[in-house]
C-alpha cells in the first residue's frame, strides 16, 4: 500500500469517525439528558465567554470545563483528547513565533532570539483558549446525533435555508468520503506490484479524476433522489418535551460561568 493509499484510508477513517456519532449520544450520561437546543445555546455561550476573555486563569477553568463534561458524560478522556489534539498543535505551530515577535522583557534566551514575557503569555492565552473552544465544540457534538442538532437548529428559528445547505452539506460530505474509501478499497485489491514511482504518480492521477467523476455523478443522483422524495423540504418536528433536572444543572452551570467572568472583569 503506497503512501496516497495509506493517506485516503486515514483521512476517510477519520472523517467519517468525526461526521457519524452513533454511539455516544445513546449513552446515559449528563449532556445526552440536556436538552439539545439549551445545550446548543450553551456551549455557544461558553465559546463567546472563552473568546472575550485574557486572563488565563478563566480559560484554564474554560478549558477544564469540558473535560469535566466528557467524564459525565460517559466519553473517554483520551478519546476527547485525541479529537482536539491535531487542530491544537496546528495551531502552535502557527502562533509559536508570537513568542519571540512580541516585544517585552526577556525571560530566556534561544541563540540568536529572545522570549519575552509578554509573547508567552500571548503564546498561553491563545492555545488555552483554541484547546477549550474545541473541546467544548466536541462534546457538543460527541454527545448529539445530526438529526436532533438540526432539531435544535429549527427550535432556535434558524433560517430554513441555512438548515437545509447544513444539511445537504452533512450528507454530502458523509457521502464523498464513503465513496473515497470504497474507491481506495477497490484500488488496493487490484494492485499486485507497486511498480516504478512514475507508474505509482500515473495511477494515483487516474485514481483522483476518477474519484472527482464519481463524486459529480453521485451528486447528481442525490439531487435526483432527492427531488423524487418531495425535495429538500424540512419535516415536522416533535415539540413536546418539558425541561428536567440535567437542564437546569446546565442552565446553572451557565450562569455560574458568566457571573464569574463578570466578576473577574
Amino acid at each position: 500500500m503506497d503512501a496516497l493509499d495509506r493517506t485516503v484510508a486515514a483521512v476517510s477513517d477519520e472523517a467519517q469517525s468525526f461526521l457519524v456519532t452513533t454511539r455516544t449520544p445513546r449513552r446515559d450520561g449528563f449532556m445526552q439528558a440536556v436538552d439539545p437546543a439549551l445545550k446548543l445555546v450553551g456551549v455557544l455561550s461558553l465559546l463567546v465567554v472563552a473568546v472575550v476573555t485574557d486572563d488565563l486563569a478563566i480559560l484554564c477553568g474554560l478549558a477544564a470545563l469540558p473535560m469535566g463534561l466528557a467524564i459525565g458524560s460517559r466519553i473517554a478522556p483520551l478519546r476527547l483528547g485525541r479529537r482536539i489534539a491535531p487542530p491544537v498543535l496546528a495551531s502552535a505551530a502557527v502562533v509559536a513565533p508570537q513568542a519571540v515577535l512580541q516585544p517585552g522583557p526577556t525571560v530566556a534566551a534561544l541563540g540568536p532570539l529572545s522570549l519575552s514575557a509578554t509573547g508567552l503569555s500571548y503564546v498561553a492565552v491563545f492555545l488555552v483558549r483554541v484547546t477549550a473552544s474545541l473541546a467544548l465544540l466536541s462534546v457538543l457534538l460527541l454527545t448529539t446525533g445530526f438529526g436532533p442538532l438540526v432539531t435544535a437548529l429549527r427550535r432556535l428559528r434558524l433560517p430554513p435555508l441555512a438548515i437545509t445547505l447544513l444539511a445537504v452539506t452533512y450528507r454530502s460530505l458523509l457521502l464523498f468520503f464513503r465513496e473515497l474509501e470504497r474507491m481506495a478499497h477497490a484500488r488496493r485489491s487490484r494492485t499486485f506490484s507497486r511498480g516504478s514511482l512514475r507508474s505509482r504518480w500515473a495511477r494515483s492521477g487516474s485514481f483522483l479524476g476518477t474519484f472527482l467523476l464519481r463524486s459529480l455523478d453521485r451528486g447528481e443522483r442525490v439531487q435526483r433522489a432527492a427531488r423524487a422524495r418531495g425535495g429538500t423540504r424540512l419535516r415536522p418536528y416533535d415539540r413536546s418535551g418539558s425541561p428536567g433536572r440535567a437542564d437546569a444543572a446546565f442552565a446553572l452551570l451557565l450562569v455560574v460561568v458568566v457571573v464569574v467572568r463578570v466578576i473577574a472583569a
